[in-house]
């Protein structure tokens, strides 16, 4: 809290006019301390193509996949659904729906949908894009709605927030994993959407939403309370976390690290994981190949591509075995026919260089 408390202290100290916000999200890979001026980018090249989609089958029988995205408000459904957000700008439905199909997820975090459509309507519009006809499960806070091939409980798993701070909500339910091929544990899932922009009031939300997240992880780590995990149960926190490079983004600190911000209402500092130690970040790379991360990028703005979403764990009872971020620009011809994808899918409006968020997947393996 303390090391939180001196960046926190001397980066505010040093804003004296509101910094620029991105309309959607922003960008880091490490903690730095300080803040840091974007670059403007040139023009957006030529994608460099590969012909490589060994990411994209499921790693193994007995692993399970999940998938974050940022679909862009209600992107996914048709221009004339009443339900549409107000924001809604874009149309993906049909990009949205080929991608799923090819990454087969079992559990997905979905952001950006109108907080006012019901949990089974998700749960039908994604079960239909994979092409699956069995009963899927939806749970939902906010904009956030996980959605999973597997039944979900939120009665005892739903995070506890105190005030009227709506923002501070996000998605929390447990799947009942079958005990064949995943043996006996569960699984806890958190879905967050981060308060977007770079104002000082923006910054200080983020930090307390991932303050309330951590403090209900200390809560199920511990006997009693609100929330209860059986020992040992793997928890994944993934979503939009809108990771800036324009600021100290301490939230990721606190969500890695446990490192808590405000003590007084929120609770010690504590180590996050069952083994005691930090929870990890699946850093996955575009298509596998290890090279690009960015997770937001649009290229007719002045702000760098940056990596503001995340997939952190507990390494002490999950292991990646496979993770990519879905970018179909830089797949071959012959690799898009394949898996039924087209080269402009994870484009916003088809328009070159404007990705706003790419789709995150891993493959997890659950240990025994």
């Amino acid at each position: 809290m303390k090391l939180i408390a001196v960046l926190l202290l001397a980066f505010l100290a040093a804003c004296t006019a509101t910094p620029l916000a991105p309309t959607a999200t922003s960008t880091a890979t490490t903690l730095p301390a300080t803040a840091t001026a974007r670059r403007t980018l040139p023009p957006t090249p030529a994608p460099t193509l590969t012909s490589y989609d060994g990411f994209l089958p499921r790693a193994s029988a007995t692993s399970l996949r999940v998938l974050s995205y940022n679909v862009n408000w209600d992107s996914i459904f048709p221009d004339d659904d009443p339900q549409n957000h107000d924001l809604r700008a874009f149309n993906r439905v049909e990009a949205f729906q080929r991608m799923l199909a090819a990454i087969q997820p079992d559990v997905v975090c979905l952001q950006e949908l109108n907080y006012l459509r019901a949990s089974d309507q998700i749960a039908t519009l994604v079960g239909k894009a994979i092409g699956d006809d069995a009963t899927w499960y939806a749970a939902k806070r906010r904009d956030t709605f996980i959605v999973s091939r597997f039944p979900l409980e939120q009665d005892g798993y739903e995070l506890v927030t105190t005030g009227v701070v709506n923002a501070l909500q996000q998605s929390a339910a447990l799947v009942d994993l079958p005990e064949a091929p995943y043996g006996p544990r569960n699984l806890y899932i958190i879905c967050s959407h981060f308060k977007a922009g770079g104002a000082t009031s923006d910054i200080l939300l983020r930090q307390e939403q991932a303050d309330v997240i951590m403090a209900n992880i200390s809560d199920a780590l511990t006997v009693g309370g609100n929330v209860n995990l059986a020992a040992s149960t793997p928890f994944i926190l993934l979503g939009d976390f809108n990771i800036y490079d324009t600021d100290p983004h301490n939230h990721l600190r606190t969500m890695l690290r446990g490192d808590i911000y405000n003590e007084a209402r929120y609770g010690n500092d504590f180590a996050p994981d069952w083994d005691a130690t930090d929870l990890t970040d699946a850093a996955p790379s575009h298509n596998g190949l290890g090279e690009d991360a960015y997770t937001w990028r649009d290229d007719r703005s002045s702000f760098a591509p940056g990596i503001f979403d995340r997939v952190l764990y507990t390494d002490s009872v999950l292991r990646p075995v496979n993770a990519f971020i879905l970018n179909t620009t830089q797949l071959s011809a012959a690799v898009l026919a394949a898996w039924g994808l087209q080269a402009g899918d994870v484009l916003l409006g088809g328009q070159p260089g404007f990705y706003d968020h790419l789709p995150l997947v891993v493959d997890f393996e659950i240990s025994p």
